[in-house]
């Protein structure tokens, strides 16, 4: 998991293997940008997405072929991060959708607080369980989460 500034992605992202491109389609997505899909290569996709926070949102998830680089336009939201040890599955993992969804069975190992300006960036090995509130009141948040394919992180200039 890397969680930091924005301005910062160059100390963790290889140019050369394409990531510059997502930053790039970054700085072209606004508030106005609507909600849905959108496809930048082969390699990623990003959705952008309204919705609330809530006090005890039900799904905890993660990924085995995507990584998943989460930002916030307005509103924050609180990200619970679990070890496979503190989730048991709920139901197969799902490959059409990359995702493996799960309940916890103890706390979160860690609870981080997403706003405009932050990055938020789950490898496979990150369960995490995002819309929670915080400070007790729901906002309303527009959202964009790039689904990078996991090969990008280990492909040799």
């Amino acid at each position: 998991m890397i969680f930091d500034n924005i301005s910062n992605w160059r100390n963790y992202f290889d140019c050369f293997n394409g990531f510059d491109k997502i930053f790039e389609k970054l700085e072209t997505i606004t508030m106005e940008t609507a909600n849905g899909h959108y496809k930048i290569n082969d390699m990623c996709y990003y959705k952008v997405m309204s919705y609330k926070t809530m006090l005890n949102p039900s799904v905890i998830e993660s990924h085995k072929k995507e990584v998943d680089l989460q930002i916030l336009f307005s509103g924050e939201e609180r990200i619970k991060i679990f070890s496979r040890s503190k989730v048991e599955p709920l139901g197969m993992y799902d490959e059409k959708t990359d995702c493996q969804f799960y309940k916890a069975t103890e706390s979160p190992d860690l609870e981080l607080v997403l706003a405009p300006g932050k990055m938020a960036l789950f490898f496979p090995q990150d369960i995490h369980g995002c819309q929670h509130i915080v400070n007790e009141n729901s906002k309303d948040l527009k959202k964009v989460v790039f689904k990078i394919n996991e090969k990008l992180f280990t492909l040799k200039k």
